[in-house]
Parts: C-alpha cells; structure tokens; sequence
C-alpha cells in the first residue's frame, strides 16, 4: 500500500517537474536585437561576430568580401534589429571613414566565440 501511493505521488508530480526544464536555446536566428549586443568584431574568417549582454556569441556567415578585422558594418535598423536580408555597410574608420561596399545579412549561428587568429607560417 506504501509503495502504492509512494507511485501516485511520483505520477501526480511528474508534469511540475517536467515544466522546469530550461528550454533548449536556439542555434539559428533571423534577428538580434541590436540593443542587446555588447561587442560587435569582424573574424579572420570574414565573418561577423557579436557578443550580446547575456555572454552569448553569434556569428554572421553573411557573403562579404570587403569584411576584415578592423573594419567595421554600418547598420540602420528602424526597428532596432540586424536581420537576414538587411543591408549593411563596411567601413574602415582607420583609413579615414573609406566604404568597402554593401553586403546583405544572413542568419545568425550561436557559436562559442570568434576564431582565434591563425599563426604566421614561417618561410
């Protein structure tokens, strides 16, 4: 009889723990909030990287050839947002404020960070 009720009280609680599970974060989005990011870099890959407030980082594999370390994208979002599809600007302020052109933004892929910059090869 014990162990009887001992299971109606497991089944009868299993719903409640079932809810606090976290749900799982998403690897892939359209937008980020453009008030939420923190750092924003290019990667040695020709990538975009951004670290929002929450620690996370998401890269950009948006099709940009004029995109290097130091140069930056110049975005205008009237609903505060980067997202696939918007365009974005690269301009390298260091060189004067010179634009390498326009590229359009693909989705956002959370990864762990950007990618460490690879050693020169010695001739």
């Amino acid at each position: 009889m014990r162990s009887l009720f001992l299971l109606a009280a497991l089944l009868a609680a299993a719903p409640a723990l079932a809810d606090d599970a976290a749900p799982a974060k998403p690897t892939v989005q359209s937008c980020l909030h453009t008030r939420s990011i923190q750092q924003a870099q290019a990667g040695h890959d020709q990538h975009w990287y951004v670290r929002m407030r929450d620690g996370s980082w998401w890269r950009n594999k948006m099709e940009c050839p004029g995109l290097a370390p130091r140069r930056a994208l110049v975005h205008n979002s009237p609903i505060g947002s980067q997202c696939r599809g918007d365009i974005v600007q690269v301009v390298d302020f260091t060189m004067g404020g010179i634009n390498f052109g326009g590229c359009g933004l693909a989705d956002w892929e959370r990864v762990d960070g950007p990618p460490a910059k690879a050693a020169k090869k010695a001739d």
